[in-house]
């Protein structure tokens, strides 16, 4: 089959409805009376500190979820396909959370989630950046795009690492700067801005004129292993953290007031009946991804917290930079119509019109897991324009930006954030520091992935268990 036929194929598949079901809510339990430890949110974070807090010994523990299911930014959910009985891996596709970025590294071992995947017995499918590319007539690309894009994204990469950008300049600043700097061939400008879009735009779901050209590439990589995928989806590990563990879905906190020096108290909404609820603990962690935060601080009168945040802390938080990275997955019962074309997991099509829309494409069936799935990416301000496509238009498409309870996809380090942004936004509260924060936005050096959240739960965790065992 021809790359033609297989990009006609693609846009037939977006016109067709998608198959998936919404989960169930859960029931509304009773609530007692005073906790030693409320989180707030059941997202890795989240799930990392009640884990690591149990294990230091804190027993009373509450897990307050405003969704009707556990795992926040990690969804696991079922396709309506069947397969072979001896399939490598189920029929479930991440819409959130799907890579283990850096499986192993010789100084820190095995990556916490690939860890979490072993002791919940499903252990994960390493994977390989083995890819093919097309230009925009369905053509495989010449060596000569090949060796022009590594070419140029290494250029630009020494010429920024020289550069010694300002807190103030964005990307797009400094690659102005840099194309400027000599003269590039038509071919080499296109390459860049494709391999810009792939390889940064994609993976910091940002516009480059909203990244900061000094910041936002400082995140580390856990190690020199490859990155890996969950074998049963990242629910699996998800529902192995939430075993044993208190959690109440549909509970949304509005007010999370830490005026008493000893207690704190959480109050808001029981989504589902409507109903107020109102509790009392020794310490809380707020696990409200970034993106949340930064709405209900948008507020001309904010009320989230009681006292209001510091202008130092709410300023940080707000300097932070809230990315968006959408999926448009492409489902068939089998894959054997386009195995034979694309033998590669990574695919990438070049839009010229528009570079970077509906060109990158991860391709399941060429790696271990075997599943007939194509996964779209989207990133960035194109990401906000999938979201306004009708459901018709798509087979499954997820929509973080809209999401009431994210409001975007992960972190990235925004044009006029400074190297204490995170940690200034993450700062706890009160007199005796009785609320905590967590979350990807608040690590330092592992932000915007699953095992960075992971951490910094289990970090605030160990700060606060001394705290509320008092």
């Amino acid at each position: 089959m021809g790359m033609e036929v297989f990009l006609a194929t693609v846009l037939f598949v977006l016109a067709m409805p998608s198959a998936m079901s919404a989960p169930s809510a859960a029931a509304a339990p009773t609530p007692s009376n005073i906790y030693d430890l409320i989180i707030i949110g059941s997202g890795m974070s989240g799930l990392g500190a009640a884990k690591r807090a149990k294990e230091l010994g804190v027993n009373k523990i509450l897990i307050l979820e405003a969704r009707d299911r556990i795992g926040g930014r990690t969804f696991t959910q079922p396709l309506s396909i069947t397969l072979p009985p001896n399939s490598p891996t189920p029929a479930v596709i991440d819409l959130g959370a799907a890579w283990i970025h850096g499986s192993s590294g010789a100084a820190r071992g095995l990556n916490p989630m690939a860890k979490l995947a072993n002791d919940a017995g499903t252990g994960y499918f390493t994977t390989t950046e083995n890819g093919l590319s097309f230009d925009p007539q369905g053509r495989e690309d010449t060596a000569q795009w090949d060796s022009t894009l590594e070419d140029m994204l290494s250029r630009w990469e020494t010429y920024l690492n020289n550069y010694s950008p300002t807190n103030t300049e964005s990307l797009n600043t400094v690659t102005n700067k840099f194309i400027n700097s000599r003269s590039f061939t038509a071919l080499q400008k296109t390459a860049l801005t494709q391999g810009l879009m792939t390889e940064v735009v994609m993976d910091y779901a940002a516009d480059l004129s909203d990244m900061s050209a000094r910041w936002s590439m400082e995140d580390l990589v856990w190690g020199s292993g490859p990155d890996a995928l969950p074998a049963r989806g990242y629910s699996a590990l998800v529902d192995y953290l939430a075993t044993n563990q208190t959690i109440w879905t549909n509970y949304a906190v509005d007010v999370i007031d830490y005026s008493n020096a000893n207690l704190v108290n959480v109050s808001g909404r029981v989504m589902n009946t409507a109903a107020k609820f109102w509790l009392q603990a020794k310490g809380v962690i707020v696990t409200m991804p970034l993106g949340y935060l930064q709405n209900k601080l948008a507020a001309s009168q904010p009320t989230l917290f009681k006292p209001a945040l510091s202008s130092t802390q709410s300023g940080a938080i707000k300097a932070l930079g809230m990315g968006l990275l959408n999926k448009v997955i492409l489902v068939w019962n089998d894959a054997s119509w386009w195995s034979g074309l694309l033998t590669e997991p990574w695919v990438t099509i070049r839009n010229t019109s528009t570079p970077g829309a509906f060109s990158e494409y991860y391709n399941l069936a060429a790696t271990a897991t075997k599943l007939p799935v194509l996964i779209c990416f989207n990133g960035a301000s194109f990401a906000r324009s999938v979201e306004g496509l009708s459901d018709e238009a798509m087979t499954i498409v997820t929509r973080w930006a809209s999401d009431p309870w994210t409001y975007g996809s992960y972190s990235y380090g925004k044009v006029g954030m400074t190297g204490t942004t995170r940690t200034q936004a993450s700062a706890p509260l009160g007199t005796q520091k009785r609320v905590g924060f967590a979350g990807e936005h608040t690590h330092t050096q592992f932000p915007a992935t699953a095992h960075g959240a992971y951490l910094s739960g289990v970090a605030e965790a160990g700060r606060i268990a001394p705290i509320v065992k008092q």
